[in-house]
């Protein structure tokens, strides 16, 4: 993907949090609520552009340690 287009993902995605969440946020301070939805509209790009894939079918899921 080109950095032009990694762009534009991200600001679109930015722009959508930012409609969703806005009125959620009015305790944080205009730098942090830019903060928050770089970081949020990263991850969202992250996971669009690599999708996270559940365990393979063949491999069943290992309970937690503290459930040992």
């Amino acid at each position: 993907m080109t950095e032009k287009r990694k762009a534009e993902a991200i600001a679109a995605a930015r722009n959508e949090i930012a409609k969703r969440i806005a009125r959620f946020c009015t305790t944080l301070t205009p730098e942090e609520l830019e903060l928050l939805l770089d970081r949020m509209a990263r991850v969202q790009w992250k996971y669009q552009v690599m999708p996270v894939d559940s365990a393979p079918a063949d491999v069943p899921p290992r309970p937690p340690a503290f459930l040992d």
